[in-house]
This record gives structure tokens, C-alpha cells and sequence, in this order.
């Protein structure tokens, strides 16, 4: 019996020591971050007239501090590369959560991948699990199932593959994240482009009932909050799709606006303006932040 005991309380002893390990790496492993933004909204730092939500169209076509200077509203980019509409709604609800709601939401759509499937559009995993330290953060993976209910009472149960790399995250220099969460695509890329004048077929049966899902609970938000919300079409190197326009505006409320880029425009069937045929170079999302301003700047005053 007292042999028992006695390995009861070195298991214990040595799960301490453990859990109080785990604890450190926990709390360390933020620190080591170079994309800071989610962590700013859990601290309650983005307070902003406008927030930009999306994926990397978001992140590099729209330049928030144009944006800014061009408005006169102060502005923010929320948007992550490689991220759906699921993702997108999770930002949103974490900067209500900690934030001041802002007076726009601005969602960049991911034409024609916004509601289907599409391997390069995920949940950023890397973006929220280094965040495991914070309560908020490791409910929201337990919901995800990434994280297991363990995890509530026991640091080990956090702990994932972020915690054990010591060494500080790497700094995109391609794309870096400017002071306004932007990220505008500095180097250009040598790869011809053709422009494509084809526009392909839509078949709503592929889209993902849980992203159509999404997509309604942040129009739900917007209206909850007062917020106005924009839907933004950034260009492509590519006809405009209309066939999933069409589909678009049906699963839209109507009070809420949509901007499309000027599809007239000589300039966006011009590659000295494109990365590649979905992203802009920095020259081209100039140009068309400056679209947005005004579109934007027109909706503040009439509102005003």
C-alpha cells in the first residue's frame, strides 16, 4: 500500500513539473509570433472604423492604409492568406467579442471559391493554435475538435507543435504584414500570365453547407452590430464571373452593398499589375484601393 502511495505522488510530482513546463511553453511560444493581429484582438487593440476580412485577396489587394488616408476612417486588415469563409466568421466574432464593433466590414470574396470546397482555402490552424494560453482560444479548438475537452483542465492537452519550435516565425519579405494588417505583394513574379476571356460554369451543388452557413452568420453580425457591410470583388486576371455573381447576389440580404472592380478597366488586363492571375502586385492594389476608397468615402457621406 505504501509502495502505491508512493508512486501516486512521483506520478504526481513529475506531472507537475510537467504541466508546469507545458504552462511555460504556453506562454512563451506568442511571444515568438510575427503575425500578431489575432492576439491584438484578444487584447482588445483593434478598434477601427473599418476592418478588411478574407483571404490573401483581401490581405494583398486591398491596402487599408490607403484606405485609411484616402477615407479619412481609420482602417484594418484581418484578412488571412489561405483562409475561408469559416475563418473569416471567426475573426469577425472575436473582434466583436474584444473590439468595438466598426462602423464597415469589408469581405473580400473569393470568386468563384467563396462556398465550394478549394484545397488552398482552410482554417489557419498556424494562425490560432500558438495562441492556446488564452481560454477563448482553446474553446474555440476544442469546437474545431483540434483540441481535446482535456484540454480545459490540463496544460498538456493545449500543447501542440508551435509550442516546441524555439525559434522565432519566419518573416515573409514578399508579403509582408504592414502597420495597418495589410499585406501588399512587394516582389514581382516572372511567370507569364494569359488572360483568360472564358468564363466557366457554376453548379451551387458543390458548395459546402457550412461555409453558406458562415457567410449568413457574418451578415447576421453586421446587422446585429450596425455594422455596413461591403462585399468586395477584387480583379483577376480573367473575364469577370458572372455566373457566380449571379449566384452571389441571391445568397446576399439586401442591405448590404456589394463593390465590384472596374471591370472596364485596360489596367487589369494588363500582367505588369498582377502577381499571378488572382493576386495584385502592389502597383495594381494601389489603383484599386483607390476604387474602394471612393466607393466607400461615397457610402460615408450620404450616410452622414
Amino acid at each position: 500500500m505504501k509502495l502505491f502511495i508512493k508512486r501516486i505522488l512521483i506520478f504526481s510530482l513529475i506531472f507537475f513539473v510537467i504541466e508546469k513546463g507545458v504552462w511555460f511553453l504556453l506562454q512563451e511560444t506568442p511571444k515568438r509570433q510575427y503575425d500578431k493581429r489575432l492576439e491584438l484582438m484578444l487584447h482588445g487593440k483593434i478598434n477601427k472604423d473599418i476592418i478588411v476580412l478574407g483571404s490573401s485577396r483581401g490581405a494583398g489587394n486591398i491596402l487599408t492604409g490607403q484606405l485609411e488616408q484616402e477615407t479619412g476612417l481609420t482602417a484594418y486588415n484581418l484578412s488571412y492568406q489561405g483562409s475561408h469563409v469559416e475563418f473569416h466568421k471567426f475573426i469577425l466574432e472575436t473582434l466583436l467579442k474584444f473590439n468595438k464593433p466598426p462602423k464597415y466590414v469589408l469581405l473580400s470574396i473569393d470568386n468563384s471559391s467563396q462556398f465550394i470546397k478549394e484545397p488552398s482555402l482552410n482554417y489557419r490552424e498556424d494562425a490560432v493554435l500558438p495562441l492556446t494560453k488564452y481560454n477563448y482560444i482553446n474553446h474555440e479548438l476544442v469546437t474545431q475538435n483540434i483540441n481535446s475537452p482535456l484540454s480545459y483542465m490540463f496544460f498538456l492537452g493545449r500543447y501542440n507543435k508551435f509550442h516546441s519550435l524555439f525559434r522565432d516565425a519566419f518573416v515573409n519579405t514578399r508579403n509582408p504584414i504592414d502597420s495597418f494588417g495589410s499585406m501588399g505583394i512587394l516582389k514581382k513574379n516572372d511567370v507569364t500570365l494569359d488572360y483568360n476571356n472564358q468564363i466557366e460554369d457554376y453548379n451551387p451543388k458543390f458548395e459546402e453547407e457550412s461555409r453558406l452557413k458562415a457567410f449568413n452568420t457574418i451578415q447576421k453580425l453586421c446587422e446585429l452590430h450596425k455594422i455596413k457591410l461591403v462585399f468586395v470583388f477584387s480583379p483577376s486576371f480573367s473575364s469577370f464571373d458572372s455566373r457566380f455573381y449571379t449566384r452571389f447576389k441571391k445568397l446576399t440580404q439586401p442591405e448590404h452593398s456589394v463593390f465590384v472592380y472596374d471591370t472596364t478597366s485596360s489596367i487589369y488586363k494588363n500582367q505588369d499589375y498582377f502577381y499571378d492571375k488572382s493576386h495584385l502586385y502592389i502597383n495594381g492594389a494601389k489603383i484599386f484601393t483607390s476604387e474602394l476608397s471612393k466607393f466607400v468615402k461615397n457610402k460615408s457621406s450620404l450616410v452622414d
